[in-house]
C-alpha cells in the first residue's frame, strides 16, 4: 500500500487541521502535499527539517542496520550534499557534472548509490539554472541500509 494511500486513510479516520511531516523524505513530502491539493483535503501540511546526528547523519530507524563502522562513514553521504551545495553556490551551473561527481564520491568511499539528483523543488522536474528552489536527493545503501538525504537550495540569483 502507498504512502498516499496509507495518509489519506488516516487522515479520513482523524479528521486533522494540521499533519507534520519531515523533510528527510522530500519525495513523500511532495507526494502528500499534492494529494492534500489535489483532493481538497482540509489539512495543512507543515514541514519540519531533518534532525540529524552530531556527524550529520539523517536520523532514521534504517541507521540500526549500520554497524558502528558504517554508522561513522554514513556521514558522508550529508557531506557529499553539502560539496555539491557549496559548488552550485559557487556559481557551477553543470548540474550533470555534480551529479556525476557526487555518485563517484559515494562508490568511492563505499556505498552503492542509486541516485544522485538536482531536481526543481516544486514538481521534482530536471532542475535549471533559474528556477527558484532546488533540491539535491541522493538515496545510497550502505551495508544492509538504504540512506536517503536532502538539502533544499534557494537560488540567490
Amino acid at each position: 500500500m502507498g504512502v498516499a494511500t496509507v495518509v489519506a486513510k488516516l487522515f479520513n479516520m482523524a479528521q486533522p487541521d494540521v499533519a507534520v511531516f519531515g523533510e528527510k523524505d522530500f519525495q513523500q513530502l511532495l507526494v502528500i502535499r499534492r494529494f492534500v491539493t489535489d483532493l481538497c483535503f482540509p489539512v495543512e501540511i507543515i514541514s519540519m527539517p531533518t534532525v540529524r546526528e552530531n556527524n550529520g547523519l539523517a536520523m532514521s530507524s534504517r541507521n540500526a542496520y549500520l554497524s558502528s563502522e558504517e554508522r561513522e562513514r554514513a556521514a558522508v553521504l550529508y557531506q557529499t550534499l553539502q560539496q555539491a551545495q557549496q559548488q552550485i553556490e559557487a556559481g557551477e551551473k553543470d548540474f550533470a557534472m555534480i551529479q556525476t561527481q557526487a555518485t563517484a564520491k559515494l562508490e568511492k568511499t563505499g556505498f552503492r548509490p542509486e541516485y544522485f539528483e538536482i531536481r526543481r523543488a516544486q514538481d521534482l522536474q530536471a532542475a535549471t539554472d533559474a528556477d527558484e528552489q532546488r533540491v539535491m536527493l541522493a538515496a545510497a545503501w550502505l551495508g544492509e541500509a538504504r540512506l536517503i538525504d536532502n538539502i533544499v537550495m534557494e537560488n540567490p540569483g
